[in-house]
């Protein structure tokens, strides 16, 4: 099930925002009305979309919070807006919303803007059981954080950066152990054991192109 996080500040409309999504088989995570909510319930919750807001109360932007949200994590963000000018949408698009939805908003809007973005997340292959946190670096299944040493850490960080790409060996023995000369016995070692703390689900190994980390948000 896809999990959403409303970002409004108003309590009336995200609670009608919240009995629609659950109507549509969406998992609500919660409502967020400024930055210090929206990066709490974020932080605890690990939501796949990210429904918000463009104008929120004392000043503050949605498209702002988007942005710093990003930064820990990717995710797909739909956007409530009752602006139309071309700066906020400029503003927006730097964000990469997958879609935007005008207030006051028709419930056929909203079930358009969703299916678009479950079809995206689809296409993606995305396994929604991992997340991964890159500010600090946490990486959990199902909700439960895999414990990971400081070299696994760094190898599956290198690779979650170039997500959906091989990274050479020879790039990943250099972030991880610099200059240090290092044995076959140890990169194979290294490699089999975060393989099996991932249930070789979303790291992918081949001798002659390296480590791939794909299929996670």
């Amino acid at each position: 099930m896809l999990k959403v996080m409303i970002i409004e500040d108003e309590p009336l409309i995200a609670l009608n925002l919240e009995k629609l999504l659950e109507k549509k088989g969406f998992e609500v995570t919660g409502h967020a009305s400024n930055w210090e909510e929206a990066h709490t319930l974020f932080h605890t919750t690990k939501p796949h979309i990210v429904l918000s807001d463009i104008k929120l109360e004392n000043d503050e932007s949605g498209i702002d919070i988007v942005k710093q949200l990003k930064k820990m994590n990717d995710f797909c963000v739909i956007y409530l807006t009752s602006y139309g000018d071309d700066a906020m949408i400029e503003k927006a698009l730097s964000t990469n919303p997958a879609a935007y939805i005008t207030k006051p908003f028709k419930e056929i809007d909203l079930n358009a803007a969703l299916k678009l973005v479950s079809s995206k997340i689809k296409n993606k292959n995305i396994n929604p059981d991992f997340y991964y946190n890159k500010e600090t670096r946490a990486l959990f299944y199902k909700n439960a954080q895999i414990i990971l040493t400081k070299q696994e850490s760094d190898l599956f960080h290198i690779c979650y950066l170039s997500k959906g790409f091989f990274v050479s060996m020879a790039n990943v023995e250099y972030a991880i152990w610099g200059e240090e000369h290092v044995s076959d016995s140890t990169r194979r070692g290294l490699i089999h054991r975060l393989r099996k703390k991932l249930h070789d689900t979303i790291f992918e190994y081949s001798s002659g192109l390296g480590c791939k980390v794909d299929k996670i948000a």
